[in-house]
């Protein structure tokens, strides 16, 4: 960084982070917008404060500093006025102009792009925006902001000045404001306000004591160091704390006992007001596999990167995000300093793991550490454990799974080994046996495990009488049959359980019992919940199916086909053709970014305005999008959104003009032994997340011979045993080199490759292909 140099005398904060300094400087210089991500409580105020009275003094730019704890706006409209409001009081105080502000019942988010440019006319020069921090503002203003700023970037491409932006934002932000689906997505580049070194950290504990004229004995100051490494603000806390109790005794020098002290006393007094731990907490209890991570660094020094859990993202560590962790030889992790260690150990005991978990949906995980918390003279209240495992039925995704998890359930609370559970099929007069879910439910010998209603049976008898049955003892287990009771209504099935007999007082044995019996009353209603919920997916799904196309189109000189395989009953997944005037066809494929009968409800309705508003707009796919972004969020308001490309082909000249919301890039191959691949990148965010949200629009030329290959990210990350992904290079591969093949080939061999690839692990994804290949020659 030549013209801006960090002095001698400046904060700490910026003597440390030079490096996030000369990023930040060479984005403004380039004009590029800036995204400062850090843990709270890191100094990225301080350090844009000294950045732009520098930038100011010594760079001659026109920089405007925005506070947004000065904001206190609750309604989209309000906090855009105040935004524009404060804006225009900077650029007045930096610049002596007078800038135009509109009134606050206009104002918007297109209202705020306006008012940039009229800055830019009435300054005359390239500003620069400094807004700081993102975390003072709800998530849905966030959102809003960067995408108003994104628009505003995109209008000034073509103009003599520039504003160049720079956000600044806590960590737990970084998806947001950089991640694949933010509106900076792109156009930002985002600097990190990283963990201090060692020896950065050793040097900074060393100035900090010697304000206070203290000196240090080695133990004490790789105690210290120990305890605090990397964290500016918590080196400053507890180093001053260290130098004030050492003056405190009349002492100067700092010795071992007096960092333990100071160390005890935060970790039992200030902690919970720790803000960059605090927001730690809830990253890692947001998310299990973040957990998972935590609670391996927890049991080990350091872990490879391999071995660890870590949630998918493309660009973003997401482990590095939650703050207290930091790598070690660049492939592993481990916890940053002791008191991150000794703090996350307590928090994260065996119980409120298992509760976390069990908040989660995490049933089998939540189970284990829940079992584990309970000491033998705590079993009998089982406060936790119980409504966690009836919970994990209720969400069960089958019978099957549901079984497991009552199975579950019986053994940890009750200590039952063994345990066989018949339920009545739907319009039948016999108990079946349910397997486990990991059996195969069609084979011969679990299709026989089944009682007659009549049958001179244990289970049989229970069922008929409505009421619990003991069999007789054997070897020290006794067999007891316990129907499943739904009041009003005849049983659903029955449970049989082998129980070791054990000694005990009868009070304690009749309370376990009557427990266990409340138990499976409850797990009753949860088996025929999921029992109805299934047959209600299976008719979505079979609904969902029928508004698929019945085939491809015929369109003449292109071959098409394509798939969709759901991962469960109804999907997210859907793709559509769409009849345009002059015989142009609308090319649709899309993913809604959930599961389950919420992610079906969206697409249906996406697949329903797509083909309303499609032939309105037949040249400009952008103004499509708008118009059913608007549409599913006035509709809708359901909080869920969907990825999704949206071309329009012209079959006689190849041309496709398209627009992509957030879609993994379609790719068209050329033809020739060494085929060129072009990806259709995403050209605006996914539908269904800002109302103002603009997309781009794009056209390209699919050559003859060539090929279109668009799918859905049930593709891309297909998972094998090990927990790799297919990824992006193998469809590739595989498209590259057999372009000319027989189209529907093409499409069962990618298939072929992403099962074979996966091997027997079950679809975790819905997937979808399509496939329009050109014909070579004239038509």
């Amino acid at each position: 960084m030549s013209a801006l140099e960090v002095s001698t005398d400046a904060p700490a904060t910026a003597r440390y982070h030079r490096e996030a300094i000369e990023q930040i400087v060479n984005c403004v210089e380039e004009g590029v917008y800036c995204a400062l991500l850090g843990p709270r409580l890191c100094g990225k105020t301080l350090l844009l404060h000294y950045i732009e009275q520098n930038l100011a003094r010594l760079l001659g730019w026109t920089c405007a500093f925005i506070d947004l704890q000065e904001l206190r706006a609750s309604t989209q409209q309000a906090f855009f006025a105040d935004l524009i409001r404060l804006s225009a009081q900077r650029l007045n105080e930096v610049t002596g102009a007078a800038l135009p502000v509109p009134d606050d019942k206009a104002a918007s988010s297109a209202e705020f792009r306006a008012f940039l440019s009229d800055c830019l006319e009435s300054v005359g020069r390239d500003l620069v925006l400094i807004i700081d921090p993102l975390e003072a503002l709800p998530t849905d203003l966030v959102q809003a902001l960067l995408t108003s700023l994104r628009a505003a970037y995109m209008d000034q491409q073509t103009r003599d000045y520039q504003v160049t932006v720079v956000v600044s934002g806590a960590l737990s932000l970084a998806t947001l404001a950089v991640g694949e689906s933010s509106p900076f997505r792109g156009i930002a580049r985002r600097v990190f306000v990283g963990d201090l070194s060692p020896d950065d950290s050793q040097d900074m504990i060393l100035e900090l004591l010697a304000e206070y004229c203290i000196s240090a004995t080695k133990p004490a100051l790789q105690k210290l160091l120990m305890a605090t490494s990397g964290d500016v603000f918590l080196i400053r806390r507890i180093s001053q704390s260290c130098a004030e109790l050492v003056q405190s005794r009349s002492s100067e020098r700092l010795r071992s006992r007096h960092v333990n002290l100071v160390i005890d006393r935060f970790l039992r007094d200030e902690v919970f007001q720790y803000a960059p731990l605090v927001e730690a907490i809830r990253l890692i209890e947001e998310d299990p596999d973040l957990l998972e991570c935590i609670l391996q660094l927890l049991a080990a020094e350091s872990v490879s990167r391999a071995t660890l859990p870590l949630p998918l993202s493309p660009d973003l560590d997401p482990l590095y995000l939650t703050g207290v962790v930091e790598n070690v030889d660049e492939d592993c992790y481990r916890l940053q300093n002791l008191i991150y260690r000794r703090f996350l150990a307590e928090h994260f005991s065996p119980g409120w793991v298992g509760h976390v978990l069990a908040m989660a949906g995490r049933w089998d995980s939540a189970i284990d550490y829940m079992e584990a918390s309970l000491l033998p003279e705590e079993r009998p209240s089982r406060s936790d454990l119980l409504p966690a495992t009836i919970n994990s039925i209720y969400a069960s995704q089958d019978l099957s799974q549901a079984v497991h998890f009552m199975r579950r359930g019986l053994s940890a609370a009750f200590n039952v080994g063994e345990a066989h559970i018949w339920l009545v099929p739907a319009q039948e007069r016999f108990l079946r046996l349910i397997g486990p879910a990991d059996l195969n439910l069609d084979s011969d010998a679990w299709a026989s495990a089944q009682i007659d209603f009549g049958a001179d049976r244990l289970e049989a008898r229970a069922y008929r009488q409505q009421v619990p049955l003991r069999g007789q003892e054997e070897e020290g287990r006794v067999v007891r049959a316990v129907p499943l009771i739904i009041p009003g209504s005849r049983p659903i099935g029955v449970v049989t359980i082998f129980d070791e007999l054990v000694e005990g007082a009868f009070a304690e044995l009749r309370e376990r019992d009557l427990q266990l019996v409340g138990f499976l009353n409850q797990a009753a209603r949860a088996l025929q919940t999921v029992s109805a919920r299934r047959q209600e997916l299976v008719l979505a799904g079979k609904v969902q199916a029928s508004l698929l196309p019945d085939a491809p189109p015929s369109v003449p000189g292109w071959e098409i086909a394509a798939t969709w395989r759901p991962a469960r009953e109804t999907a997210g997944d859907f793709y559509d053709f769409i009849p345009l005037p002059d015989g142009r066809l609308g090319i649709v494929i899309a993913d809604v970014v959930d599961k389950g009968m919420g992610a079906a409800l969206l697409m249906t309705l996406s697949r329903t305005l797509m083909r309303t508003f499609a032939a309105g707009h037949p040249e400009h796919p952008e103004q499509l999008l708008g118009v059913v972004n608007q549409r599913i969020i006035a509709d809708l308001n359901a909080g869920l959104f969907v990825t999704l490309f949206y071309g329009v082909l012209d079959p006689g000249t190849g041309q496709l003009t398209y627009s992509n919301a957030g879609h993994p890039p379609p790719n068209i191959f050329a033809p020739g032994p060494a085929a060129r691949v072009e990806a259709l990148q995403v050209t605006g965010m996914p539908l269904g997340i800002a109302e103002e949200a603009e997309w781009g629009r794009e056209i390209v030329q699919i050559p003859p011979g060539g090929l279109l290959l668009l799918y859905t990210d049930g593709v891309l990350e297909a998972q094998n045993s090990a927990g790799e992904l297919f990824g992006r290079q193998p469809v590739l591969d595989l498209i590259q080199t057999q372009v000319g093949r027989p189209i529907r080939e093409l499409q069962d061999a990618l298939i072929s490759a992403v099962y074979a690839f996966a091997a027997n692990q079950p679809q975790a994804d819905d997937i979808t292909l399509m496939l329009l290949a050109r014909a070579a020659g004239d038509f």
